[in-house]
């Protein structure tokens, strides 16, 4: 029998610090950040610990095509 090699598959773990339903700070641990390195995920796929600021909804604020494609589906 074939033996399958150890998955990867870990869920990303982060906290929120702040949210202000248009921007977003989380934050990421350096446990759950050795946690991913453990699983076998390389260093290029997870964030390195610290705290990040994310704007919410950014994708059809840069593509707003994208939102009348939707609309004419409808």
């Amino acid at each position: 029998m074939r033996e399958l090699e150890p998955s990867t598959y870990r869920p990303f773990v982060f906290a929120v610090i702040e949210d202000d339903r248009v921007n977003v700070t989380i934050e990421v641990s350096e446990e759950n950040y050795q946690a991913d390195r453990a699983a076998g995920i390389d260093e290029g796929d997870t964030l390195k610990p610290g705290r990040y600021k994310m704007k919410r909804g950014g994708f059809l604020a840069r593509h707003p095509e994208s939102e009348l494609k939707e609309k004419e589906r409808a």
